[in-house]
């Protein structure tokens, strides 16, 4: 355990002095030693000093102690080649060191010894020793890789893909991915305050009525040409009939049955899309259909869900490119006649929940 003895404290040391100790002492009589500085010691205590005094280090004011040993078989031979000589630690040891050095192990040599150099002269001591050929391959393939890293972490802040796909992760795992809502709406904002959006359909309600199910109420499809006779009660009872166009027949792979879902409003989007993965507008391959530059460019893209009724959900999710960070909006009024499908005033969001 490492203590602390003050300048001209005398101790006592019956057998082993290692030679990092033996510099910071002055002998005096009947096996007496007194310290010169303020020192770190380690080594074994009793009554009065030490058995051994294994190593010793004076005590820098203002400077802290570090654990930078590191096994550096080059710089190692380098400092051979300088002729630095290694310390001797007794007992095998770490010799005691600061933030600023650092401790290499020297195993060419018999006992426990160290160098121990300044961080700032690692460099000084390398150039001294030129590489051989596998040391050059091995400087070749780090620069190689840091290269690459620099060019990848520059395509990542520089690409329209990229960025895309960076704001789509960060809409998903603030909120989107556990998101309600039958509809998903992505708007992208320029700096001129225009907007292009994308509707998706989420999938999320199977409005068609179970064949042979006469505990199911049904309900008549006022749009034959959709392919689809009966409506579940349950699902679609409250459905506006004419939002019956705007169903679509699936066949599921899964349930090996025909399935019905409403196709979003194509009066609430830019555009509108039949699958169900928004995600895919900022990860897929063409970003479905959308310039990647498009969605980079926007100063805010923001996500919003509606229900079968068409109605916006109270809450959304707004991206912002200056900050790089989503923040969670809520709608405070609703203006708009859904009978006639058109907005009746300002939408009021904040960040606020009432």
């Amino acid at each position: 355990m490492m203590k602390t003895i003050k300048k001209n404290t005398q101790v006592t040391i019956k057998h082993i002095l290692g030679e990092t100790a033996e510099v910071l002492v002055t002998r005096l009589d009947n096996g007496k030693y007194q310290f010169n500085c303020d020192a770190y010691v380690v080594g074994e205590y009793c009554k009065g000093g030490f058995f051994h005094l294994r190593q010793a280090r004076e005590v820098i004011s203002g400077k802290k102690l570090g654990n930078n040993v590191k096994f550096w078989p080059r710089l190692r031979r380098a400092l051979h080649e300088a002729g630095l000589e290694p310390v001797n630690i007794p007992g095998g040891d770490y010799p005691i060191h600061y933030r600023d050095e650092i401790v290499i192990p020297d195993y060419s040599m018999s006992g426990a010894h160290y160098f121990i150099i300044k961080r700032s002269d690692i460099s000084k001591y390398l150039d001294m020793l030129p590489l051989d050929d596998a040391g050059k391959a091995r400087a070749e393939d780090v620069a190689r890789k840091e290269a690459e890293a620099a060019a990848e972490a520059y395509r990542q802040a520089h690409d329209p893909k990229c960025i895309a796909n960076r704001i789509g992760d960060k809409l998903w795992y603030s909120g989107g991915m556990s998101f309600g809502g039958e509809f998903k709406k992505i708007t992208l904002v320029a700096d001129d305050d225009s907007e292009f959006s994308v509707m998706y359909q989420d999938g999320n309600t199977n409005l068609i009525w179970p064949s042979g199910c006469c505990n199911v109420a049904k309900v008549l499809c006022t749009a034959p040409e959709t392919g689809i006779e009966y409506l579940s009660g349950l699902s679609a009872g409250h459905l506006d009939p004419r939002k019956h166009s705007r169903l679509k027949k699936i066949y599921s792979q899964g349930w090996h049955e025909y399935t019905a879902y409403l196709m979003p409003n194509p009066k609430l989007a830019t555009e509108v899309r039949e699958c169900s993965c928004w995600l895919g507008m900022f990860d897929n391959s063409d970003n479905d259909g959308i310039s990647a530059e498009l969605i980079a460019s926007a100063k805010k893209v923001v996500l919003e869900a509606y229900d079968l009724d068409d109605k916006l959900l109270k809450q959304r999710y707004v991206y912002d490119r200056e900050s790089g960070e989503v923040s969670k909006e809520y709608l405070h009024n609703w203006p708009f006649d859904l009978f006639n499908e058109k907005v009746t005033g300002e939408f009021d969001w904040s960040t606020e929940e009432e």
